[in-house]
């Protein structure tokens, strides 16, 4: 069996997120290594924050990179070793974990310093962000390009065909959506207050890359996928590059679901928090059996299921 996994990066977060995970065995160690980065018990900083402290980025972003990390220590026991490891946004960097580019304490390390660096780049008040989807006409295409082009929005991922995220200004973005929400009830605002993966975030990623060059990252054990190529990442020049230019280009996710199931992965598991890549994943390559960790009542269920799909 060839195994992929996915890590994502844009999932929601709600309040009993981590708590299974914080008094979890497995994850002692890297309750450590986050309680290090925090300089409090990671514990006591999750319980502490208000709903509004939540969803702020430095916040959430280290709160994802925290149930993933804990996540794969819970289950990397269980699994047999990946074939490759691709990452959504910031799952790209937890990416790097996983694939042993980065230990624990390196991964948290950069994951604050890059939600530092973003919020540092711009400065806005509101919603940046718009997913793209459902069926339309030909004519409502062309009318949402003409539209894309004098507002001046960045595609920042292409998820599947027709389907995308859309970034800007929030008044840009509010402009778009009020726009074209009446002819697709399927086009939907997403809590996101970075512009991530736009030309917004070019000078982040430049200073994002001397941070990784004198890092301690090295070449991944495991494969990767650059998702901005939707290639291969082998080297440590390899990961630096695919860690940098994601920040401020095209997230080309279509891309790196057309390899993983090119390289003959016959199942794929999402870590979560939520399903969105798996169900993704299922839909443009049913070929390839695809879960999230979170669709699984325990360890067992989901040993369960890797051991029907080698045996199928």
């Amino acid at each position: 069996m060839r195994l992929a996994m996915l890590c994502s990066g844009q999932a929601g977060q709600h309040r009993d997120m981590l708590e299974e995970l914080l008094s979890a065995p497995e994850c002692a160690a890297i309750n450590q290594a986050a309680s290090m980065a925090l300089e409090q018990d990671v514990g006591s900083w999750w319980k502490e924050l208000n709903d509004e402290d939540l969803f702020r980025n430095s916040n959430a972003q280290f709160a994802i990179a925290y149930f993933q990390m804990a996540t794969w220590s819970r289950i990397s026991s269980i699994l047999p070793k990946p074939s490759l490891v691709a990452g959504y946004s910031l799952g790209e960097l937890i990416a790097c974990f996983i694939s042993g580019a980065l230990d624990a304490a390196e991964t948290f390390r950069l994951v604050q310093a890059r939600a530092r660096l973003m919020d540092q780049a711009i400065d806005v008040d509101g919603d940046c962000m718009v997913l793209w989807r459902g069926r339309v006409s030909p004519a409502m295409l062309e009318r949402r390009d003409r539209m894309i082009s004098e507002l001046g929005l960045c595609i920042a991922i292409v998820r599947k065909e027709g389907e995308m995220v859309l970034a800007g200004k929030p008044d840009e973005i509010a402009t778009f959506f009020t726009e074209f929400k009446p002819m697709n009830p399927h086009l939907v605002r997403l809590p996101v207050r970075i512009p991530s993966h736009t030309r917004h975030l070019a000078h982040a990623a430049e200073s994002f890359r001397d941070m990784l060059n004198a890092s301690p990252i090295s070449s991944p054990d495991i494969p990767m996928i650059g998702s901005v190529h939707g290639a291969p990442v082998r080297t440590r020049g390899d990961v630096i590059e695919a860690l940098v230019t994601q920040l401020s280009n095209t997230i080309r996710w279509d891309r790196c679901m057309d390899l993983i199931a090119e390289s003959g992965v016959d199942m794929a598991i999402e870590i979560g928090p939520g399903n969105d890549l798996a169900r993704l994943m299922q839909t443009v390559h049913p070929e390839v059996k695809s879960r999230s960790v979170e669709d699984f009542k325990n360890l067992q269920s989901l040993a369960d299921w890797l051991k029907r799909g080698v045996n199928s």
